[in-house]
């Protein structure tokens, strides 16, 4: 007998969420452009504009590239908003 489908669990703020609302808050720490921390990652411009807006799923090979460039541990692209 086939399970029933199950709702997918889902937090107060989504990962994609907070990984935008981190970048953007590190990138604009540093006094950076976007075009800046693409350069840096290695990425495209365009792709940095969505992750911040939450408009892309982000992969772990290019969130690594984005904390390479911001030079932070890859967990603070994940941190909750309260401890901001």
């Amino acid at each position: 007998m086939p399970l029933p489908k199950k709702e997918k669990p889902r937090l107060a703020v989504s990962a994609r969420e907070l990984v935008a609302f981190n970048i953007r808050r590190l990138r604009t720490q540093r006094g950076w452009q976007q075009e800046l921390l693409s350069y840096e990652a290695g990425l495209h411009r365009t792709m940095v504009g969505h992750l911040e807006h939450s408009r892309r799923n982000v992969t772990v090979d290019t969130l690594e590239a984005i904390a390479g460039a911001l030079q932070v541990e890859l967990h603070e692209l994940l941190l909750p908003i309260e401890q901001q």
